[in-house]
């Protein structure tokens, strides 16, 4: 069976925020700190974060969520 498009995108779309986030935390402590980077490296830079994660998640999410669908059914 397979996983439904739905609940896979919703996982790989959480775990993208969570990723991006913590991204721009961290890159925002950096650019205080350095006068190399500018506000636009920041948000360019999150943006990217979130589409690689996005991409990745839908990736790696759907053998995740079946794997676990067989284990809940033994």
């Amino acid at each position: 069976m397979a996983v439904q498009f739905a609940k896979t995108l919703g996982f790989s779309v959480v775990t993208a925020l969570a990723v991006g986030a913590l991204f721009y935390v961290l890159s925002a402590g950096k650019g205080a700190a350095s006068a190399a980077y500018t506000v636009n490296d920041t948000y360019l830079g999150t943006a990217f974060v979130f589409v690689l994660a996005l991409v990745i998640g839908m990736a790696v999410w759907p053998g995740v969520l079946e794997e676990n669908k067989i284990r809940s059914k033994k």
